[in-house]
């Protein structure tokens, strides 16, 4: 399973558990496009992660680049650490 497709349920369970859905009677899209400010964070959030997931999925740039801020190992790098071990 996706990471989109497990922030997509989070998303879709936090908008069926809101006032908007549940009090207003809205739609999760019609909330989510006309009352986005009257959402709970946590909804907000789950659907801030969910965008960014889905954005990542198309963004060719990080096929070639990685995750930025992940540690990859090369060989020049298990070379320092083995240099490290004997020093």
């Amino acid at each position: 399973m996706l990471a989109a497709d497990d922030a997509g349920c989070d998303l879709a369970e936090c908008l069926a558990g809101s006032d908007c859905v549940v009090k207003e009677g809205h739609t999760g899209k019609e909330c989510l496009q006309e009352h986005m400010d009257a959402l709970p964070i946590a909804c907000q959030q789950a659907y801030k992660s969910f965008v960014d997931c889905k954005r990542s999925l198309l963004d060719m740039r990080k096929r070639f680049r990685g995750i930025p801020g992940a540690e990859y190992s090369t060989s020049s790098t298990m070379y320092a650490a083995l240099d490290k071990r004997g020093a």
